[in-house]
């Protein structure tokens, strides 16, 4: 389905978007001025669910829909969401990636008591800055169960013009009642202390965190392959995709046949435009790329687990005009263009990147998996773990090092975050909140302390994160 974003904007003031994402989206004229005051009713709750395999399931979804409805408003905007909760426990709703105030941020125990069954909550925060970004519950593994979905939000002035955008979002799945939690099982903690470096104080004897489910389903917005729908474009098009991972515990490598994708945009954030055949997206990462459509046929953008197979997931691309066949997929070799964030540069140079060394330096060594239940930062398990005590304006940097088998993506609440690149002069570091540190790698981040509150900081690797690799980033009062 192809609408104008001025259809889009009127049809959604005040309420739900459309289902069946993706949406191709046209174009808005910025003449049109849209309205201060954005509100949004959410309701969470068990829903059937099916991603087109036939196979019905019981999720927990915002508005009975999967993905949760989209959220596009423009820049400068205000949002509000009301949020009532009709789950069987406690939940919460975080803005991963926008730097909103902490008391909206949606983390249970940190920025907010959990909004218990039966009650309302209401979120209320400024649409700045521009960017694709993901909203999810912050409670337990109820992200793997379903509660997620994108938030867009368009420059307040025309930028890179393009012709037709969509929203990709990458989800990984157990298509059983209650999602991720259903083809899992505990590890168990008892006897698992020994000789791990774990500096946990008083974990109890029994049941340890969950282990990372075995996924039986790749969606793109929703839908399996091969019941997604495909892109619809015309020839000569300039097309945006915002591709978002939802998924849990899946990385990917995304590829788009017979065409070269250009990256604009990381975690929301401008770069100088890098052209790329692979992109890489870790859980929590958005990229916004863009290819001509010059290529007239039927193709997929397959993405696949980082490692497997040629295409865990798939969604055609589909010319206009050109008889329906089968979509050709890309074939992955070695010899593909692949930008990492090393090729990035920031197209928008800020003030905060022009600032002098970092004035505090944080250690944060990731660990665990290895005969032990736990993953750990600095050998500790959240909640019992370091608070990193920050300023307001000082420069902070977080020096990773990755002593285990497992890639971490780590996400920062409520900054972005400069990734250090000592070959490029320091007004060209890019900006993200979210970035993988493979196995056995160090990599090092700067961000500038001016949002006051408590932030947590974690790898966005569920399974991970609920297993202890988390700690707190805590503002002196």
């Amino acid at each position: 389905m192809t609408i104008s974003r001025r259809t889009f904007l009127q049809s959604t003031i005040g309420g739900l978007v459309l289902l069946n994402l993706p949406l191709g989206v046209r174009r808005l004229s910025h003449a049109e001025k849209a309205p201060a005051l954005r509100e949004f009713h959410f309701n969470a709750s068990v829903t059937s669910a099916n991603l087109g395999t036939g196979n019905d399931f019981l999720a927990w979804t915002y508005n009975g829909q999967i993905p949760g409805p989209e959220i596009r408003v423009r820049e400068g905007e205000t949002i509000r969401v009301i949020l009532r909760n009709d789950l069987p426990e406690p939940t919460t709703i975080h803005w991963h990636g926008l730097p909103v105030k902490n008391a909206m941020d949606g983390v249970p125990g940190v920025t907010q008591k959990p909004v218990m069954p039966g009650e309302t909550f209401t979120y209320e925060f400024a649409a700045r800055p521009a960017g694709s970004f993901i909203y999810h519950s912050h409670v337990n593994y109820q992200l793997d169960q379903g509660l997620y979905g994108p938030l867009v939000i368009e420059p307040a002035h025309a930028q890179n013009a393009y012709d037709i955008e969509f929203t990709v979002m990458l989800e990984d799945w157990v298509m059983k009642d209650g999602g991720g939690t259903a083809n899992t099982m505990r590890r168990p903690a008892m006897g698992m202390m020994h000789g791990t470096g774990l500096r946990r104080r008083g974990i109890r004897q029994g049941p340890g965190p969950l282990l990372e489910p075995i996924y039986d389903g790749f969606a793109v917005n929703g839908r399996a392959f091969p019941s997604i729908k495909p892109l619809q474009v015309r020839k000569g098009d300039k097309v945006k995709l915002r591709i978002m991972n939802l998924s849990s515990a899946t990385i990917y490598d995304s590829a788009l046949a017979g065409h070269t994708m250009t990256i604009t945009h990381a975690d929301g954030n401008a770069v100088t435009p890098v052209k790329t055949d692979v992109l890489r997206i870790g859980m929590g990462e958005r990229y916004d790329v863009e290819f001509r459509a010059d290529n007239p046929g039927s193709w997929f953008l397959a993405a696949r687990e980082t490692g497997f197979g040629e295409g865990t997931l798939r969604v055609p691309i589909q010319y206009r005009g050109v008889r329906s066949a089968d979509a050709i997929l890309p074939v992955f070799n070695r010899r593909m263009r692949f930008a990492s964030y090393g090729d990035l540069r920031t197209r928008e140079p800020s003030n905060t990147a022009l600032l002098g060394p970092a004035e505090r330096v944080y250690s944060q060594i990731l660990g665990g998996g290895m005969h032990s239940p736990y993953w750990t930062i600095n050998g500790y398990v959240y909640p019992d773990a370091e608070r990193l005590l920050v300023e307001r304006g000082e420069r902070i940097r977080l020096r990773y090092s990755n002593h285990s088998m497992m890639p971490h993506p780590m996400h920062l609440h409520g900054h972005f975050f400069n990734v250090v690149n000592t070959s490029l002069p320091r007004e060209l570091w890019i900006l993200k909140d979210t970035i993988i540190v493979n196995p056995m790698e160090s990599i090092d981040i700067e961000f500038l302390a001016d949002n006051p509150g408590n932030w947590f900081h974690h790898c966005h690797n569920l399974y991970h994160m609920e297993a202890g690799m988390a700690n707190v980033i805590m503002y002196a009062s």
